[in-house]
């Protein structure tokens, strides 16, 4: 896989809740170059929920059952084996992302759930939390509309998700950047 020299990290998380104390059950992120839209290295981890909810992190009845409604593809990919421990896979994705200078994501909803992670099991980031950037606001901002834009892969599926997020991340990055001239 060739080297990205850009150090622009997409995440996105597969969660059993929406808030803070979410249980994560499945990490996806991925290098890219901002404005080539190129693919470097990449991360896809599942999380056991088991482990999670020992460790203190909480299942939404509402967002369980949203699951169950989703279709087998996207089911299947955050349930099958294997499914790690929550610290193992914190640890891993902390190691992955710790040439990150811009880690993107919603960032209201899967960054602070990150942190939370990293917080409760007493994990120090190799990441600054100052490299959080909204893919939300990139959107407003260069006023792009992705919502009917084609999309490969599962939906749901956090890796396929970050590759979706930036291919029309990298739409808003070149129209802000022509705009400037």
């Amino acid at each position: 896989m060739k080297k990205i020299k850009n150090v622009d990290l997409m995440l996105d998380l597969e969660t059993f809740g929406t808030n803070i104390n979410a249980v994560i059950v499945q990490i996806g992120a991925c290098y890219f170059d901002r404005y080539t839209g190129e693919i470097g290295e990449t991360f896809l981890e599942n999380i056991d929920a088991e482990t999670s909810v020992k460790e203190g992190f909480e299942m939404d009845a509402s967002t369980v059952y949203w699951w169950m409604s989703q279709n087998k593809d996207a089911i299947e990919s955050v349930i099958k084996e294997p499914r790690n421990p929550v610290k193992k896979v914190i640890k891993a994705f902390n190691n992955f992302a710790s040439r990150a200078v811009s880690i993107w994501s919603h960032a209201t909803f899967d960054f602070v759930i990150l942190m939370n992670h990293f917080r409760t099991l007493d994990i120090k980031p190799k990441f600054h939390y100052r490299t959080a950037r909204d893919l939300r606001t990139l959107v407003d901002l260069a006023d792009i509309k992705y919502k009917n834009q084609a999309r490969e892969g599962i939906h749901h599926n956090a890796l396929d998700d970050c590759i979706f997020q930036v291919e029309y991340a990298v739409k808003c990055f070149n129209k802000l950047r022509i705009d400037k001239c």
